[in-house]
């Protein structure tokens, strides 16, 4: 079978290269998240934008020869730049998505693709190359050119009709009684003039989940980002409600965010649940998911599933998770191997 790879820039794209990759993706979707909702194409145009945002990006699809009009394997290629607040710690590192689909695997696709992640790799100074993967044969790959599976996620779900609201009424009433000046409020856009402060205090809890092995430095959450990411669910008609803590010194003590998208009407996504180290072992962590998943309840009557992911080192985030009846949906691994042994693997060496 002949190929073609042609590279896309998102950011310039025609719409026939646009329809092109939403008709992939929606087979991509399928075979690695089967049955899972899939977003619009005003959606996914959105959001591939945000790819952009403080990286270099490099994208390329392969059609056949004798079939151009579908494609058949995707890649997706950034690295952080210069100017970008999260360039410290990751300044080495060529983050990829690479996915081919099943009927066309094991012919060679993938390892014309990898010729070009390492040849990005080499010419741009990164030695170290990132991906994900849920699926066995991309595990195996990963193992074959000497990857490691430097950390562990689950994928876990919670069908809400088997939440112990009972429960969450007592941690609700629990929370204020331990922490009696806190504050609890609710937000669907972050207020002016604590943006700067929570964007902080959610850089710090972001980068205090484990990484286990992963070789990667902080991330860095800006205002900009924030309200830039802000309009773009706002603009596909979502929400993004976050709940937070105040302390009357002017800290935010605590904070936890969902997702919701009106075309994953019955699912919604749990993001971020967090509390600074110093204001831990007060059970502001179980104040603010009780406070979360009561208001899920009564605003979200459609919602069905609630969706989070969390490394399967966080012992104290899956043992709140396990209580309020998260189940095991997947595993996901993020995956890390030095550019140059991926080099030799392609030589045969």
């Amino acid at each position: 079978m002949e190929i073609d790879i042609k590279p896309i820039d998102f950011r310039n794209a025609t719409r026939e290269e646009w329809n092109l990759y939403h008709k992939f993706r929606r087979s991509y979707r399928e075979e690695d998240s089967p049955g899972d909702p899939v977003l619009s194409d005003e959606q996914e145009e959105l959001w591939m934008d945000s790819y952009y945002d403080g990286f270099k990006v490099f994208s390329y699809y392969v059609t056949r020869k004798d079939d151009p009009s579908e494609i058949i394997a995707f890649l997706r290629s950034r690295y952080v730049t210069k100017d970008s607040p999260s360039y410290k710690g990751n300044e080495q590192i060529l983050r990829n998505l690479l996915y081919v689909l099943k009927d066309y695997r094991r012919q060679g696709i993938g390892r014309e693709l990898m010729k070009i992640v390492t040849k990005h790799a080499q010419e741009n100074g990164k030695s170290l190359l990132m991906t994900g993967t849920s699926q066995e044969d991309g595990r195996e790959v990963l193992k074959k050119m000497g990857g490691k599976e430097a950390l562990e996620m689950r994928d876990n779900r919670a069908n809400l009709d088997d939440i112990d609201f009972e429960m969450l009424e007592t941690w609700l009433r629990e929370g204020p009684a331990r922490s009696p000046y806190s504050k609890l409020t609710f937000h669907t856009k972050i207020p002016d003039d604590i943006l700067e402060i929570y964007c902080r205090v959610y850089t710090e809890v972001v980068n205090q989940a484990p990484l286990d092995d992963l070789e990667m430095g902080a991330q860095i959450i800006t205002p900009e980002h924030w309200r830039k990411n802000e309009q773009r669910i706002e603009a596909g008609g979502g929400i993004w409600l976050t709940a937070m803590l105040h302390e009357e010194n002017g800290d935010i003590s605590g904070l936890t965010d969902v997702v919701y998208l009106p075309e994953h009407a019955d699912m919604l996504y749990q993001q971020l649940t967090g509390v600074p180290e110093n204001y831990r072992g007060q059970g502001k962590g179980k104040w603010l998911k009780a406070a979360m998943l009561l208001r899920v309840r009564d605003e979200f009557p459609g919602v069905k599933t609630i969706v989070t992911q969390n490394a399967t080192s966080n012992e104290p985030m899956l043992a709140i998770n396990d209580r309020l009846g998260f189940k095991l949906y997947r595993e996901l691994y993020s995956c890390q191997v030095e550019t140059e042994r991926v080099v030799g693997y392609l030589k045969g060496k």
